[in-house]
């Protein structure tokens, strides 16, 4: 790979370790403030994905590091890198933090998957597999962010709910013979 083509894979790889901090930063930020009825099942979500963008950020870092480059560190650097942008307010609801999350997790696909593409076009191996391995895990996470969409939930809207009670039916009991 000549230094043209290692420039050009270092910069993707810098823009998604800046999206990943990015997207880390919402996923605590959400944690931190999440409310409403499903509190603690998002709360604890929330966390653990946010471990998992977190290890993200090593791993990009290092293999710029690996490529002979450095490793951006300064939230400055790191702004100006992502193409996450950064939210102005906080969601009103937790739909709106998860429809937020699925929408970050898409972008930060895409630019993988563009990632991908340009190491495989150098035949940069590990560049490759590193963005087909966060591929895998980003897209996990945005469909179990998603499939809370998919299921009608006014729980998720912030609208709490009385509990639900089916009738009870009475079910014959057989006889014996």
């Amino acid at each position: 790979m000549d230094r043209k083509e290692k420039l050009t894979v270092v910069e993707c790889l810098r823009q998604e370790q800046a999206n990943a901090v990015q997207l880390y930063l919402q996923y605590k930020g959400y944690h931190w403030n999440v409310a409403g009825p499903f509190f603690h099942d998002l709360h604890i979500m929330f966390d653990e994905n946010a471990k998992h963008v977190l290890d993200t950020v090593d791993e990009l870092a290092e293999r710029q590091r690996i490529l002979g480059m450095p490793a951006e560190y300064t939230l400055k650097q790191l702004l100006q890198s992502s193409t996450v942008m950064e939210e102005e307010k906080l969601p009103t609801n937790p739909k709106e933090m998860v429809e937020h999350l699925v929408l970050t997790h898409r972008l930060v696909i895409r630019g993988l998957k563009k990632g991908f593409e340009l190491a495989d076009r150098v035949s940069d191996l590990g560049t490759a597999d590193l963005c087909t391995r966060l591929v895998q895990l980003h897209e996990k996470m945005e469909w179990f962010l998603r499939e809370l969409l998919e299921s009608p939930s006014p729980v998720l809207e912030g609208i709490a709910m009385g509990p639900v009670v089916s009738p009870r039916k009475e079910v014959p009991i057989p006889t014996g013979r």
